[in-house]
């Protein structure tokens, strides 16, 4: 009789410490893994991508992570029994640790914490804050503050340092009247996370000044900038408009690369281009289109290199996307239907695969061996999903869905 009990307790004993594991193990697999590095969403800056984990705020500001390996999506809230109420005017201080005002950026895990950069507060519109929080979302604080902003663009954490980039567009006197409602500005900040000190970029003005891209690397932010000259005012615009000048943007839009080095606390414009269609900003370096073929300029050596993209097969179809050395990208060709998806490495270029416009899919990021795309799934629905990269350089679009975007009818 005896020996039977040992054999219970002994069972009982097996279990419970499985139970524990599992429970731990759950635990780390939902609130992700602390050195995992993420990245933003152009497109949804609300959403962050890294290898085997997305975060992202739905349209009530309840933050999801969603595990790439399984695909499960789950409320990044583990109290029991929460209802998951987000912010509103019957519940301006919800308890459940997801909830978050929707803005322009979403909460990152980085370095044991859960960081947040917004406006959870009734406070001056035109001030920001950086909120730090436990790995689960709570004990939420702030940390640092950010005059002077009225909304988020991009947010990377890279070192010791948060990097992003704002834009204002009202000039707001201090009874909180606006006396301008275009004025548009855009800058980089920096927040350094030892002593939550802030640093301040230089302001870019200029209509329809926007910051489109940051990139960080050993104590320098990398950016990209749009905006018209000076000389261009907004009536100009309209009558562009009104005019259906298909040309103002090309001949009138102004980008620029700049250099903030956080240690001197200074900006160096490095190249500024005009008469291009498009650029696009991916580890530092800008890629551009114009009328003439594609062209990338290198920020560490400032020359402009031609791609060997033949500009009569087709137009670029999405963005570019880029992994080490390896560059991807899409071009539709409208005479045979079709996008062909290229990989593009030491000037030698791959075919990957073809597919029709309505199969065919947008690279959205690349993180590690996780590649992130958008496109529609078999029952017509605008998609998240993910392919390893691996079957990308092999050309086979195996993809596991991650969210859709539009309700199902």
């Amino acid at each position: 009789m005896k020996r039977k009990y040992l054999y219970i307790i002994i069972i009982f004993t097996v279990l419970l410490c499985c139970g524990i594991i599992l429970f731990l193990a759950l635990g780390q697999n939902k609130h992700g893994s602390n050195d995992e590095t993420y990245v933003y969403d152009t497109v949804d800056p609300g959403c962050n991508y890294s290898e085997h984990t997305v975060l992202y705020l739905d349209d009530s500001g309840i933050l999801h992570l969603i595990d790439t390996t399984s695909g499960k999506d789950m409320i990044y809230c583990d109290k029991p029994n929460c209802t998951h109420e987000g912010y509103s005017r019957n519940n301006e201080n919800p308890s459940c640790p997801a909830a978050f005002f929707t803005g322009d950026s979403g909460p990152v895990l980085y370095n044991g914490h859960l960081y947040f950069i917004g406006n959870m507060s009734d406070e001056d519109i035109t001030t920001q804050y950086l909120y730090e929080m436990d790995s689960n979302g709570e004990n939420r604080k702030k940390v640092a503050t950010l005059e002077d902003v009225q909304y988020i663009r991009y947010v990377l954490y890279r070192d010791r340092y948060v990097v992003g980039a704002y834009g204002n567009r009202v000039v707001i006197n201090d009874e909180g009247q606006i006396i301008n409602d275009n004025k548009p500005e855009a800058g980089i900040f920096v927040i350094d996370l030892e002593n939550d000190k802030v640093y301040m970029g230089d302001v870019i003005t200029g209509e329809q000044a926007n910051i489109t891209g940051i990139y960080y690397e050993e104590g320098m932010v990398y950016y990209s900038c749009i905006h018209f000259d000076d000389d261009i005012t907004d009536l100009m615009m309209e009558d562009a408009v009104e005019s259906n000048s298909e040309s103002f943007a090309y001949d009138n839009m102004l980008y620029d690369i700049y250099q903030y080095d956080i240690a001197n606390e200074s900006t160096t414009l490095l190249k500024t281009f005009d008469h291009i269609n498009n650029l696009q900003l991916l580890d530092g370096d800008a890629y551009c289109e114009s009328k003439e073929g594609y062209f990338v300029f290198d920020k560490k050596s400032g020359e402009i290199r031609e791609l060997p993209i033949d500009k009569d097969a087709g137009v670029l179809s999405g963005r570019f996307a880029r992994h080490g050395d390896a560059l991807y990208y899409a071009i539709f060709n409208d005479d045979n239907n079709e996008v062909t998806y290229y990989r593009m490495e030491n000037g030698k270029r791959n075919e990957q695969m073809k597919m029709s416009p309505e199969n065919a899919f947008s690279i959205v990021n690349i993180c590690g061996q996780s590649v992130y795309v958008r496109y529609y799934n078999d029952k017509g629905r605008y998609c998240l999903g993910v392919l390893s990269l691996d079957d990308l350089n092999q050309g086979r679009f195996r993809v596991r869905e991650l969210r859709c975007y539009d309700e199902e009818e």
